[in-house]
Parts: structure tokens; sequence; C-alpha cells
């Protein structure tokens, strides 16, 4: 190829693997069919990245430390496995491949980390408006193009990435500053979505930083603590969407402890239940996909669960470590929590410990207890793709400021 045919190729590439890491953060949730739209743009920019890298001979691609990929690419391998066995989630698998080729191919150029910065931002803002608009619809559990519980997660992601760039004391104030009210209007949109799972993920990585934080600073950190339970308190006396939120979640405790599980935490019981014992009966491998149903079903007739487990709700197991129990058994817990805790050590060791890269696997690994995430491919990316950008950012300028 000449010279001109290799230069075009070259911005081309830098140009579709912009437009994954902006689509990424401001386009997977605020479009239909976003996840389609970014496995589409993830596989063209990985092609042109191979292209670039063999024909173009730019070599300069990639995360330099590559364990967080080999991470990802045991629980796709995981998947893949399973799926041959029993069935499991396609997408799933081909989601995190995808990831892993694009992090491994993915230009090291500055261009990115600004584009990328710009679009967590306009991300932010755009859950905020989005949320603003279906409430005023009459949407009073605000959702996005998705459910309200994945619409929540990522309101909490992009959350937390704000606050990633707000601390980028490189950028300009107009970046940092519109990262702040991007952040709240990202919690805006959590509060609307009445998600309380990740509310209880926003409240434990809120205290985790404080803890943290108090480690060094103790006296400041103690009156932060203290200053935030007390809005806690203050929020929850004086705001009904709360009060209702909390009051409903009680009520199906109280509902359950007397046998009736017809509720939305019951379901979930009844749901956890049946994925214990599933385990109980395949603890190596699971029952898989193709055998959930029928395991449901044959529990039912032997009066072990509710027949409520046959509720179409409960589609899953409504706990991501339950699920990976009951449909990928032993091995598949194992390989959920390295997937969690592997990046969130590593991240601790690199990055420090109110990393950006700690804050969003603890907060995963909390709202997982009531949902499953990582059986949804649009949150999937999210989550893979937050960690590789916060990785791929502590890189470049680390090898900006040796230079």
């Amino acid at each position: 190829m000449s010279i001109r045919s290799l230069e075009l190729l070259d911005k081309a590439t830098t140009t579709l693997f912009a437009l994954v890491i902006m689509f990424s953060f401001c386009g997977l949730f605020l479009v239909p069919a976003g996840q389609t739209i970014l496995s589409n743009l993830l596989v063209v920019a990985s092609v042109f990245g191979l292209l670039n890298y063999f024909v173009g001979k730019k070599r300069n691609v990639g995360l330099e430390d590559r364990r967080i990929l080999w991470v990802l690419a045991a629980y796709a391998v995981m998947i893949f496995v399973n799926r041959l066995i029993h069935g499991d989630q396609y997408g799933v698998m081909r989601g995190l491949f995808y990831v892993v080729v694009f992090a491994l191919m993915i230009p090291r150029k500055p261009v990115l980390l600004t584009l990328g910065y710009a679009a967590i931002v306009t991300g932010g803002i755009g859950l905020g408006i989005m949320s603003i608009w279906q409430y005023q619809s009459g949407i009073v559990r605000v959702e996005g193009f998705t459910n309200a519980i994945l619409f929540s997660q990522a309101a909490l992601t992009l959350a937390i990435l704000n606050w990633f760039v707000f601390q980028q004391r490189q950028l300009s104030r107009w970046i940092r500053y519109g990262a702040l009210v991007a952040l709240v209007a990202a919690l805006f949109a959590l509060y609307l979505s009445q998600s309380r799972g990740v509310w209880l993920a926003l409240g434990g990585i809120v205290g985790y930083v404080i803890c943290y934080k108090a480690l060094f600073k103790p006296w400041k950190y103690v009156a932060i603590a203290i200053l935030c339970i007390a809005s806690m308190g203050i929020t929850y006396h004086t705001n009904q969407l709360v009060q209702l939120r909390v009051a409903h979640a009680v009520s199906d405790l109280n509902l359950a402890e007397k046998g009736s599980y017809n509720s939305s935490w019951g379901l979930r019981i009844v749901a956890w239940q049946s994925a214990w014992l599933g385990f109980l009966d395949a603890p190596v491998t699971g029952v898989g996909t193709n055998g959930f149903d029928a395991l449901k079903q044959e529990q039912v007739a032997r009066g072990l669960v509710s027949p409520l487990a046959l509720n179409a709700a409960l589609a899953h197991a409504h706990s991501q470590y339950m699920q990976n129990l009951v449909i990928r058994g032993g091995i598949g817990f194992v390989v959920l929590v390295a997937f969690l805790f592997l990046p969130l050590w590593l991240s601790m060791k690199k990055m420090g410990g109110d990393a950006a890269c700690v804050l969003i696997p603890l907060s995963f690994a909390i709202s997982a207890f009531s949902d499953v995430p990582f059986e949804h491919q649009n949150i999937l990316y999210l989550y893979v793709l937050s960690m590789i950008f916060v990785w791929y950012s502590s890189e470049l300028r680390v090898n900006e400021s040796t230079l």
C-alpha cells in the first residue's frame, strides 16, 4: 500500500476507535438498540485495528498492562465452554471477545482520551435529561431504553466516571466542572430509577471511600461520615419517594416471613432458593440455560420451592452470584468472583484504593446481590469498557509524564 493509503488507514482506525469510546459513554443508554450499534462498532473498529497493526505496521497500540484482559478472556472462555456443555449466553461471550480484541488494538493516542472524557460528561448529562423527560412524561420509575435496574446501574457507573474526569487536573476547567454537573445529573437519574439495589451500591461505595480516606485523614473523614449519615436521615424523613421504596422493601420482607412471596423481594427469595437447590444438584458446571426452566418445573413438582418460581418475572436468578451458581456451577462462581474482584485488586495496586477502577467493580459487586448485570450485554459493555478506558487513561498519562 502507498504511504497515503496507510495514513488514511491510520486516520480511519483512530476515528472508529474514537466512535466506540464516545458511543460507549454517551450513546449506549441514550438511543434504542444501543448494544447492537456498539457491537457493530466494536467489530468494525477491531477489524480496522488489526489491518492497521499488520498492514500499516502501527505497533503503538493496546494496553501495556494486559492482566485485566486475561480476566475478561477467562470469563468469556468459561461462558463458551459452558455453552458447549448445556447452553449459555452467546451474546455475553461474543461481546467479551469483541472488547478484548478492541483493547489489544486501541491506538495509544491522547485524542482518544480527550474525546472519552467529553463523552463521559455528555453521557452523564444525557442520562439526567432523559430521566427528567421520562418523569415529566408520566414514567414514575425512569428506565431509559432498557429497564429501571439496568438504567440505574448505568447512571451509577457514569457518576463514578464523571468523578474520575473531575479528578484529572490536566483538563480544562470547563470539562472538569462539567463533569461535576454530569455527576449530579447521573445521580438524579439513579434517584428517579428507584432501584434499591443500586441505591445500596451507591451507599456502599460512599462508605468505602470514607473509610479508605479516613486511614490517612481520620478526623476530617469522621466528620464527613457524620455529615453523610445526617444527610441520609434528613433525606429519608423529608423525601416521600425514598420512604415509599424503603417501606415497600420492609413490607416485602415481612410478607416473606409469613410465607407470602408474591412481591418484589419475595420473588427474589424464591429465585435464590431455587438457584441454590439447583447448584446443589449440579455443583461443578451447573444446569446451563438449557436446563434452567426444567429445573424449576421439577422443583415445583416435588414441592421443593413455591410455584411462584415459574413466574415469568423469574427468567433468571435475580442475583448474579446465584445465577452463576445455578447456570455455571462452582466453576462459574469462582470465575465471576475473579471477574469482579481481580480487576479491583489489580486497580488498587496500580492506581490506589479510591480509583475509579476500584469503585466500579465494587458497585457491581454490591448490586449483583439482587440483580444479574452481566447477563445483559449493554451493562456488560459499560462495565468492561469503563475499566479499560480508565486503565488506558492511566497508562497514557504516565507515559506522557515520563517523556
